[in-house]
């Protein structure tokens, strides 16, 4: 049962999921796991990001942004398909913008709540 359960997971966040194999493949690195994420570090990669189960972070990330990315893993199981419209473009319109704007990363909507998923305390 909970063979059918986890591919149900990864059905309902496949498009995520395809992109975060994608970029695993082009951001070479050492693999662990994080909760029932798959977690690349990686010397290529600068901050870090999620799809779907995957998360990539820099080879020297500390543990709360895997926890951070981990949030938005979650956002990801709740929204399915969604995710990429609701959360994922406007986290990555706001990582080019937010520092025009004078306030801090985390203090958009989808960064606050993938602190709160992955129980990040800044």
């Amino acid at each position: 049962m909970r063979r059918l359960i986890d591919i149900l997971l990864y059905m309902w966040q496949l498009p995520q999921n395809a992109l975060g194999l994608v970029l695993r493949m082009i951001y070479k690195g050492t693999d662990s796991e994080y909760e029932s994420s798959i977690v690349r570090r990686s010397t290529k990669m600068k901050g870090g990001i999620s799809l779907g189960r995957y998360i990539i972070v820099s080879q020297w990330s500390k543990e709360t942004t895997i926890m951070h990315e981990y949030g938005h893993c979650r956002q990801s199981q709740m929204l399915g398909w969604l995710y990429l419209i609701a959360v994922g473009l406007p986290s990555l319109i706001w990582a080019g913008i937010h520092e025009r704007t004078g306030k801090s990363y985390y203090w958009f909507y989808t960064e606050k709540w993938a602190d709160a998923l992955g129980n990040v305390k800044r």
